[in-house]
C-alpha cells in the first residue's frame, strides 16, 4: 500500500530567519544559518554529532553594544557533513524564553531589529525625551498614603538623628576618658593602725595574735639575748590586734615591728597609689569612684586629705598616697584586699590650680608624709 505524503505533512511548524547569530555548543562555537521560534540551523561544517543526542546550546544575540546570551537545551534532528549543516530543535523552552524568542521575531518582521555589519541594531522604535503623560484617570493618593509618607520621612530623619548623636557621644566619652579621668596605679583596703615595736634583740616568747587589748595589757613578751631577764611589751591604746608580724619563738631585733594594732573604733578606707604627675590634677578637684573586688561600686568617696609634696618629691617621679574615705561603706571585711579606683574631673572645674599647687608644694625640703598612720 503506498503512502502518500501531502506538502503540509513535512513542511517546517516555525518559518527560520537570517540573523547574525552565534552559537555555542560543546565549548565550541558556531555561526546560525537560520533560526525560529522553534529550532536553528548550525553551520557545523565536517563535525558529525549524533542524531537525537541533546546539547546545552548558548544562542548569542549580538545587539549594538552588547551581546544577549540565551541557554537552551536543543536536540539534533539531523546532521549532514557534506553540506556542513546541522539541524537543532529547542527542547522543553521556558515561557520567559519563548517570550523573548517571539519577540526577536516579531521585531525582525516589523522592522525595529535589522542586520547591520553582522550585529543587530534598533532601528525604528524612537525614544520620546519628553516625560510621559499621566493617565486622566489617575487618582491623586488618599490621606492615609499622604500620611504614611510623612510618618516615614520622620522616621528616617530621627533614625539618622539618633545615629549621629550616638557616634558624637561615643567620641565625647572616648575623649572624656582620655582627658579627664585617670586611674591610681595600685589600690588597697586599710586600716589605721599604730606598730608594736621590739625594744631589744632577742626571742618572743608570748604574743598576742588576736583580739582586743586594753592600754597597759602585755601583748608580747621578748627574752633578750644579753641577759635572761625578760622584757614585757605593754599595749599603749585600747586597741584590736590586726595582724603579727612575727610568731612564738621567732627571732627579732630592736626596732623591728612585732603587731599592728587599730583602733577600737578605726573605720577602714582605701589607699591609693597614684603618680606624681597624675596627683597634681587632684587639687583642681576630682570624683572618686571605688570598685571592690565582687564588682559593687562606691560612687560617695572622697579625698580625705591631700600630702604636702616638697620639690624635690616632684622631681623623683615617685608614687604619693592617697587616702580616700568610702562613706558609709563598711569594708572591714576585706581589709587588705585590692581595689580600683578612678579619679574623675569636670571639664569646666574653675578652680585656681596655680595657687592651689603653690599651698601644696613646699619649697622648704621636707619629705611628703607616708600613708595616714595612728602613732602609738
Amino acid at each position: 500500500m503506498n503512502v502518500v505524503k501531502f506538502e503540509a505533512d513535512v513542511q517546517r511548524q516555525h518559518a527560520r530567519y537570517k540573523l547574525p547569530l552565534k552559537c555555542v555548543i560543546d565549548g565550541y562555537r558556531y555561526n546560525c544559518l537560520d533560526w525560529s521560534v522553534g529550532g536553528i540551523g548550525v553551520a557545523t561544517g565536517k563535525t558529525v554529532l549524533p542524531e537525537f543526542k541533546t546539547f546545552p546550546v548558548d544562542l548569542e544575540f549580538p545587539f549594538d553594544g552588547f551581546v544577549f546570551t540565551l541557554r537552551v537545551d536543543a536536540q539534533v534532528r539531523y546532521c549532514d557533513p557534506a553540506k556542513g549543516r546541522t539541524g537543532f530543535q529547542y527542547m522543553s523552552l521556558t515561557e520567559e524564553k519563548l517570550r523573548f524568542l517571539r519577540y526577536v521575531r516579531d521585531a525582525h518582521l516589523t522592522g525595529e531589529v535589522i542586520t547591520l555589519n553582522d550585529v543587530l541594531d534598533l532601528s525604528s522604535r524612537s525614544i520620546d525625551p519628553r516625560s510621559r503623560k499621566k493617565d486622566s484617570g489617575s487618582q491623586q493618593p488618599s490621606s492615609a498614603e499622604r500620611h504614611k509618607a510623612v510618618a516615614r520621612r520622620i522616621l528616617r530623619i530621627a533614625v539618622t538623628s539618633i545615629l549621629g548623636l550616638g557616634v558624637l557621644l561615643f567620641l565625647w566619652g572616648a575623649l572624656y576618658q582620655r582627658l579627664w579621668t585617670f586611674r591610681a596605679d595600685e589600690s588597697l583596703v586599710t586600716i589605721d593602725s599604730a606598730a608594736v615595736i621590739a625594744p631589744s634583740d632577742g626571742v618572743v616568747t608570748n604574743i598576742v595574735t588576736q583580739g582586743a587589748v586594753k592600754a597597759g595589757d602585755p601583748v608580747a613578751t621578748i627574752l633578750p639575748t644579753a641577759n635572761n631577764r625578760s622584757i614585757t611589751v605593754l599595749a599603749r591604746c585600747d586597741c584590736i590586734i590586726q595582724d603579727a608580724q612575727v610568731g612564738l619563738d621567732s627571732q627579732v631585733r630592736a626596732g623591728q615591728r612585732l603587731l599592728s594594732l587599730s583602733m577600737q573604733n578605726a573605720k577602714p578606707h582605701v589607699v591609693a597609689m597614684v603618680d606624681y604627675s597624675q596627683a597634681l590634677r587632684l587639687f583642681r578637684g576630682a570624683r572618686v569612684l571605688v570598685e571592690l573586688p565582687h564588682g559593687e561600686q562606691i560612687s560617695n568617696a572622697t579625698i580625705r586629705d591631700l600630702p604636702k609634696l616638697t620639690s624635690t618629691d616632684l622631681e623623683s617621679g615617685n608614687k604619693i598616697p592617697i587616702n580616700i574615705d568610702v562613706g558609709d561603706a563598711d569594708l572591714s571585711s576585706i581589709v587588705g584586699t585590692p581595689v580600683t579606683v578612678r579619679f574623675v574631673q569636670s571639664p569646666w572645674t574653675t578652680a585656681n590650680l596655680p595657687e592651689k599647687l603653690n599651698n601644696a608644694v613646699s619649697t622648704s625640703g621636707t619629705e611628703s608624709q607616708p600613708a595616714a598612720e595612728t602613732k602609738g
